[in-house]
């Protein structure tokens, strides 16, 4: 998976998460106004996303999924 960062056409930035197919899997719900705020937003949400991981616990036996 790799980010990609695009612009709007109108002068606004956003970034986009593509698999190795390079199928979407996740895009910015808000536009940045420069590339270097579309960057960060990106590195921000992976961020986010690695910290989430990471509280990942397997499931106790016996326990619902």
């Amino acid at each position: 998976m790799h980010f990609e960062i695009r612009s709007t056409g109108r002068h606004l930035w956003t970034w986009v998460l593509l698999d190795a197919e390079h199928m979407t899997v996740m895009e910015s719900d808000r536009t940045c106004p420069s590339e270097a705020q579309a960057s960060a937003a990106a590195l921000a949400f992976s961020q986010l996303v690695t910290r989430a991981g990471n509280t990942l616990t397997a499931p106790t036996s016996g326990g619902l999924l």
